[in-house]
Parts: C-alpha cells; structure tokens; sequence
C-alpha cells in the first residue's frame, strides 16, 4: 500500500505512474491537481481554506481548524504513518510559495524518520529524502540533472559513479551546495553515501 498525498501544484502532469492499490489523499486544494490527473480521492483534508468545490458523497473527509501545528501536507503524513502506511509519494509540493516547498520537504524527513520512504513530484521533478547508509542504481530515463542536498549537518562517504561530476568518498554540508546539477553518463549510475541525510532531487531538462 502506497499513501499518495495531492498537493498544491501548477503543474498539469502526473507525478508518476500510479498504481492501483494506491491510496489517494488529497490536501485541501491538492484535489484540483488530482482531477486534473484524471484522479479521484478517497480521503480529502485540510481547512478547506484553497478549495470549495463538491466531493462525491463516499470521500472520507477530515476537516481541519485553520490554526494549528501540523500543514495540511503533514497531517496526511501523520494519517498514513498511524494506518501503517510506510511508502509515500507527495504529489505535487513544487513551486509556488518556497515555504511551502521546503515545508514539503520536512515532511519527506518527518516520514523517514519514522522508518518510511518519502518521494515527492510534480511530473517534473522528483525529490527524495535519504537516510544513510544507502546505495541506488540510478537510470537517466526522463530526468536529465541529478541534486544532492545534505539535510545533516554533514552527509559522509558519498560516492558517484557513472556521473559527469564523479565523488569519492566525500563530505556534503548542509552549507555548501556542492553536488548540484550533475548529469548520468554511464548506466546505470551508482550512489551511494555511509551517513547522514539528504535529498536526492531529479529534474527534467
């Protein structure tokens, strides 16, 4: 079971091939991203302050005070986290208010944290948050440019193999954009890093 959250978001793609145990979840005035995807939500929520269209008669809604801690987004995280959902895609998220998207993110590592995995998209984009020790085999297939962003203080023993700006064994900082932009020039590419937190952001050219 999948947890797919609908966001916020311009865009007019899907985030990704949808599969058909996946449980639809849209955040307040994500709902107009999903109709445009072509998707119906089983579970809507929010305060409803962005969106007062119509929902069929059989949605679960959660209807949510205007104040409070948690975003709409991260309601929807929590939700998913105590039905015991692990897997999560924030679909949309990107763009918009950059609160809103490094809010987004949080969230990714909120779900991490918790012993999920956590992928956001807009069709354009994708942004995945990692803990390490971890290792990907990485194809360029509909993403041309490949980010790392440390969300540690450090992220260490990154390596890149198979890339146009190649690591070994480096140390990321969450204060010095150094991998950013790089490109796949061998399939399929390796990453790997031995600890600490990052966001692994793929975009379209």
């Amino acid at each position: 079971m999948r947890w797919v959250i609908f966001c916020w978001s311009p865009s007019d793609r899907p985030p990704e091939s949808l599969r058909p145990d996946d449980v639809i979840v849209c955040a307040d005035s994500g709902v107009e991203y999903a109709r445009r995807c072509g998707v119906v939500p089983s579970i809507v929520l929010g305060d409803f302050d962005s969106y007062e269209g119509s929902l069929p008669p059989e949605t679960e809604i959660h209807r949510l005070p205007a104040e409070k801690d948690d975003t709409d987004t991260m309601y929807a995280a929590r939700l998913g986290l105590e039905r015991g959902c692990r897997e999560f895609l924030i679909a949309g998220g990107i763009g918009g208010r950059l609160d809103h998207t490094l809010g987004a993110v949080q969230t990714l590592s909120f779900i991490v944290s918790h012993g999920g995995r956590a992928v956001m998209s807009d069709g354009w984009q994708t942004v995945e948050v990692l803990q390490a020790p971890v290792e990907r085999a990485l194809c360029s297939d509909t993403h041309k440019y490949c980010s790392l962003l440390a969300l540690s203080e450090t992220v260490e023993g990154v390596t890149l193999e198979g890339f146009k700006y190649p690591l070994a064994n480096a140390t990321l900082s969450y204060d010095f954009p150094l991998a950013v932009s790089n490109e796949i020039v061998s399939e399929p590419a390796i990453l790997s890093a031995r600890k600490g937190r990052f966001a692994l952001i793929r975009t379209s050219d």
